[in-house]
């Protein structure tokens, strides 16, 4: 081989040399502004998902919320039916009325069992509650002993009185529960 040739072969191989480099060059630059437009969509989709998860930490907060506040008002609705249990146990029990006192009985162990789960704090209270006093007033309206029923009855409204005192109830509660007494004592003479 001349040097003539030589000189085009070696220019042949740094042409090609430059061509095949440009062509790769473009080819891992292509490559890479796909890499970085795969990025930046990953990018954007966890910003996505860092939005809806906030959403649904705010939509749970919510929620927990709007439970527990019907949780609180299903709790006072509850205590205001064991209000009305026990006016109408003493009005059971002053005008002798067993088959009503029994009625009654089991549906304010019902209403304190739903208290109980509306409120779990106050559950071992409401609890030890009903292990003491219901059994009391189901000897006593079995018994159909008419002085033996009030004490009984009375001893159970100490006892809520005490608790609903303790519990820093309003006194508006308070004093709801002695006209409920007051007004019984005045009807049954």
């Amino acid at each position: 081989m001349n040097g003539e040739n030589k000189t085009l072969l070696v220019l042949a191989a740094v042409v090609i040399g430059i061509i095949l480099g440009i062509f790769l060059e473009q080819k891992i630059s292509g490559e890479i502004n796909v890499v970085s437009s795969d990025v930046k969509k990953l990018e954007m989709s966890i910003k996505e998902i860092d939005s809806s998860i906030k959403a649904v930490d705010s939509s749970v907060k919510d929620v927990k919320i709007s439970l527990a506040e019907k949780e609180k008002v299903s709790f006072i609705r509850d205590m205001q039916e064991i209000g009305r249990r026990m006016l109408s146990l003493d009005y059971a029990g002053k005008f002798a009325r067993w088959d009503a006192a029994k009625i009654e009985i089991d549906e304010l162990d019902k209403t304190l069992q739903d208290a109980a789960i509306m409120d779990s704090q106050r559950a071992p209270t409401i609890q030890d509650f009903r292990n003491t006093y219901i059994p009391k007033l189901r000897d006593a309206a079995s018994k159909k002993d008419a002085k033996g029923f009030e004490n009984v009855w009375a001893e159970t409204y100490n006892t809520c009185i005490s608790c609903h005192k303790g519990a820093g109830s309003p006194p508006s509660a308070i004093e709801t529960l002695r006209e409920i007494s007051s007004e019984v004592d005045q009807l049954s003479g």
